[in-house]
């Protein structure tokens, strides 16, 4: 059974606290506004969005532009769905 995209999101915290220390994270909550990603980063100054996805889930439209006005700005972005998604995004891997 596919974790539901909240357990996805606590193994992810989980994973990024124990293994990328030096990575300030925040777990969104606005529950407001739409589009605002799971997981904002800062990795060495670099704002890192990461929107989480369980299952054959896809980003809404809201959530691919506020993506894409992230990647703009000059951070860097991904859809992840799993640990090992967001382990290869954090190693510098294709942004998605």
């Amino acid at each position: 059974m596919p974790l539901s995209e909240k357990d996805l999101k606590n193994k992810v915290i989980q994973f990024i606290n124990k293994n990328y220390p030096h990575i300030w994270i925040y777990k969104t909550a606005d529950r407001w506004t739409a589009g605002i990603p799971d997981l904002l980063l800062c990795d060495r100054g670099v704002l890192c969005a990461i929107e989480l996805k369980a299952g054959k889930n896809r980003p809404t439209r809201i959530q691919q532009y506020v993506l894409k006005r992230i990647r703009s700005a000059g951070g860097r972005v991904s859809v992840c769905w799993s640990v090992d998604d967001v382990k290869n995004f954090l190693e510098g891997g294709v942004q998605q």
